[in-house]
């Protein structure tokens, strides 16, 4: 089978989300191909631009900078970074304006209600409090930085082990006690138990959003948690990450209107209904602006005199030559398959090199590639392909690889989604520059 367009997105997450985004406009016809969903699918429901690479556990929550002064931070510290290199194109003070109305544009567009601010700070489903600069709206209320007195219970669900409502009430009590302002007065928990679950053990995050879209399931939470609530005198309910995927927003709505607390959810760690949710949006985006979709997997490609002209694309059982004018490639490191050591090190597709710290990779060990101190940056992580400010791969000799070809997002060099916290903007980012350029390119 042979199909054409103008503009073939490889990888449907968040990079790729951007890039079509940027290119909505431009009139180009856009197909995304993707296999599977990838880390994107995992999102804890937060959206990280930057933190600042100098910042310790034992920093208190007032002192966590802003999102702007973490991204000058990185900018000055990791001239290999992503942001680095695409900061190259902008004055100063124009990238960070830029990287803070792509993101904002980013979470407007998307069928997910979003909220964001310079610095917000939110609890996991574990107990520990991160910052981050945007989250789902279900989160919103879990700023805890904006609290002042807050008296909180944290609710479970019976036969959900991954959400421990009192280990996290102790866990952040506890961090409380090492803050400068006190922004909990007291926390409490409490598990309501479901009779419609009953008996049922070890309940799957997914199932459980599920069964809270049904009306009479989350009437029943309600009633529990109403009947809990009578005589107390708490503020704000800290929710886990499960309140449905599809009825979210009406179900915290309810919430905060039967109570008269303030309701939000935790952020999540895998496997994460936050995740899915932002999955299903930027799917549901795709198939709203009318851009094709092909469930598949490239494989590889024609290519000549610096261009590539088509891909082989396998979908199931189907061979699919996708002749295209330009390529984004938006596959994600090891999660996505962008990333493979086979023999040697090289990106999937293309066969592009594979740097680490400036240092193109060949047959080394994964040992090699690991620090001992489990608390550092792990060099594997950051392994990817190298580009240049307008976002177009490199080879070994730091040439522009096909002046068609540009990538985003995880599958970039220098850049550790794990722990870097800055995973969502540079796929943002870096997503919006390549369809900028891809789009030109056409």
């Amino acid at each position: 089978m042979e199909l054409s367009t103008d503009i073939a997105i490889l990888g449907g997450g968040l990079a790729a989300y951007a890039a079509a985004l940027e290119l909505q406009s431009s009139g180009s016809q856009v197909t995304v191909v993707a296999r599977a969903p990838g880390a994107s699918a995992m999102n804890s429901g937060a959206w990280d631009i930057a933190d600042a690479p100098t910042r310790t556990p034992s920093d208190s929550w007032a002192d966590w900078r802003p999102w702007r002064s973490a991204l000058g931070e990185i900018i000055h510290r990791e001239e290999l970074h992503p942001y680095s290199l695409l900061a190259r194109n902008f004055v100063s003070s124009d990238f960070f304006d830029f990287v803070g109305e792509t993101v904002k544009r980013a979470a407007a567009n998307l069928p997910l209600s979003m909220v964001g601010g310079d610095c917000l700070a939110c609890p996991t489903d574990w107990g520990s409090v991160k910052p981050t600069a945007w989250v789902q709206s279900s989160m919103g209320d879990a700023d805890i930085r904006a609290w002042r007195g807050a008296k909180v219970l944290v609710v479970g669900i019976q036969g959900f082990p991954q959400f421990q409502s009192r280990f996290i009430q102790r866990a952040l009590f506890g961090a409380q006690e090492r803050q400068k302002q006190a922004h909990l007065d007291f926390a409490g928990s409490f598990d309501i138990d479901l009779p419609e679950l009953f008996g049922r053990a070890s309940l799957h995050p997914v199932t459980l959003a599920q069964a809270l879209d049904q009306e009479e399931i989350f009437a029943a939470f309600s009633r529990e948690l109403v009947r809990y609530l009578e005589g107390k005198v708490y503020t704000h309910l800290l929710l886990p990450p499960v309140l449905g995927l599809e009825n979210t927003d009406a179900i915290l709505t309810a919430l905060r209107r039967i109570s008269g607390l303030q309701a939000a959810e935790t952020l999540a760690t895998p496997m994460s209904v936050p995740g899915w949710r932002l999955q299903q949006a930027m799917e549901r985006y795709f198939q709203e602006r009318g851009i094709e979709w092909i469930a598949g997997e490239a494989r590889g490609f024609d290519g000549g005199q610096r261009r590539i002209k088509a891909l082989h694309v396998h979908r199931s059982d189907d061979r699919i030559k996708l002749k295209c004018r330009s390529v984004i490639l938006a596959t994600g490191k090891y999660l996505g398959g962008g990333v493979q050591r086979v023999g040697k090190w090289k990106e999937r597709i293309f066969h592009l090199p594979i740097f680490v710290r400036g240092l193109a990779l060949g047959a080394q060990d994964w040992p090699q590639l690991v620090d001992s101190d489990v608390y550092a940056r792990q060099p594997f992580l950051s392994a990817g392909i190298r580009i240049n400010p307008f976002a177009q791969p490199l080879d070994l000799d730091g040439n522009i690889a096909y002046d068609n070809l540009f990538a985003a997002g995880a599958v970039l060099a220098d850049f550790n989604p794990a722990q870097d916290r800055c995973a969502a903007g540079v796929s943002l980012v870096s997503g919006t520059i390549a369809g900028r350029h891809a789009g030109v390119v056409v």
